[in-house]
């Protein structure tokens, strides 16, 4: 069964201003109404009974509303408000039986979240995506730009983990100079995953942290430099 994972860039536009300002994964994107945020993405070829059809995949969005008002919402329907696009294509919401928790319309009540699953159907050889969302009242619009993640992102982890655990020896090996091995980017296959500036960072947030928290943080300091992006 096919599962790949999509990391998230997200930039917020304004109506009428064609500057824009970089999230994190995982920021709320606002209007002072309402707040939407996806909280993740996956694309697999089956759930459940489901199938997608021959040359297609399901593409899972689990996102995510928060109504900011002291007061009640009407109903939305927020699918309407979610516009997906891949090389110039735009696709509909796609309604899978076996999915639970599907949040297309719903009202909130004053300071209320609901999350749930939008899903879509697209083409198998497509991991690119643009996905737009539409504030209902400013219409003012965030744009997700989703990329499938690299399998070899674990090979990435494995690798900075066991430079950092050099890094940590040859700190107590007393040299003149000061430690060699943190003076030097961590490079991979040519390509610089960590500058040697982060790298002090880094090393203090992964200190005393076990092996799976470790991973987790140095994944996420990856899929935010872009080093996950499939070639």
């Amino acid at each position: 069964m096919k599962r790949i994972l999509l990391a998230i860039m997200i930039i917020m536009l304004g109506a009428a201003t064609a500057c824009s300002s970089a999230l994190s994964h995982g920021d709320k994107a606002s209007n002072n109404i309402h707040a939407f945020l996806i909280q993740s993405t996956q694309i697999i070829d089956k759930i459940d009974e489901d199938i997608a059809p021959e040359g297609e995949s399901f593409l899972i969005i689990k996102y995510q509303i928060e109504n900011l008002q002291n007061q009640n919402d009407s109903p939305q329907p927020w699918t309407e408000q979610i516009r997906l696009e891949a090389r110039k294509d735009y696709y509909d919401p796609t309604f899978i039986n076996s999915l639970d928790n599907q949040l297309w319309e719903t009202s909130l009540l004053k300071r209320e979240k609901k999350a749930g699953y939008i899903a879509f159907t697209v083409p198998d050889d497509i991991f690119d995506f643009t996905l737009t969302f539409t504030f209902p009242t400013s219409e003012t619009e965030v744009i997700y730009e989703l990329h499938a993640i690299d399998k070899r992102i674990s090979v990435n982890v494995d690798y900075v983990l066991m430079r950092f655990g050099q890094i940590e020896n040859t700190k107590r090996i007393p040299l003149i100079g000061g430690p060699l091995a943190a003076s030097n980017p961590i490079r991979y296959r040519g390509i610089i995953l960590v500058p040697k500036e982060e790298i002090p960072q880094l090393l203090e947030q992964t200190k005393g942290l076990p092996e799976n928290a470790k991973r987790a943080v140095i994944e996420d300091y990856l899929i935010a430099h872009g080093h996950c992006r499939l070639e």
